[in-house]
């Protein structure tokens, strides 16, 4: 599992799909821009990236978030063009100003996330 903090830390994901280390570059700039580019992961306001490559990665997140109980602002499908594969990005928010952004290849995508995708999102998924 990657975890990304800072948009300096998007330097890391050159091997992923370009749409995945774009997004994961526009969520990293919204946390520096509103909650500072020195803030602690854990300590500071903001939150973070995790970006699953694998089954035993989705596990790590169900031991940071409960998905059964954190329930996601949103889930949306990012399609990568140029390797026909698809995440999803489900936004976790654990309080007013902490969250965490889950990046995961859609075939790991956990239903309970999946169910909070919009209509035609979750059609396309469950299609693959």
């Amino acid at each position: 599992m990657r975890k990304v903090v800072h948009r300096q830390d998007v330097g890391t994901l050159r091997d992923l799909p370009i749409e995945v280390a774009s997004k994961a570059k526009e969520i990293a700039g919204i946390l520096d821009d509103n909650y500072g580019e020195d803030r602690h992961e854990i300590f500071d306001l903001g939150g973070y990236i995790l970006i699953a490559e694998n089954t035993d990665d989705v596990e790590s997140m169900r031991k940071i978030v409960d998905f059964d109980y954190v329930l996601p602002e949103y889930v949306e499908m990012i399609s990568c063009s140029h390797v026909k594969e698809y995440y999803t990005n489900s936004l976790m928010l654990l309080s007013s100003d902490y969250s965490i952004s889950l990046l995961i290849p859609l075939k790991l995508t956990p239903k309970e996330l999946l169910q909070y995708m919009d209509v035609e999102g979750r059609e396309a998924a469950w299609a693959k």
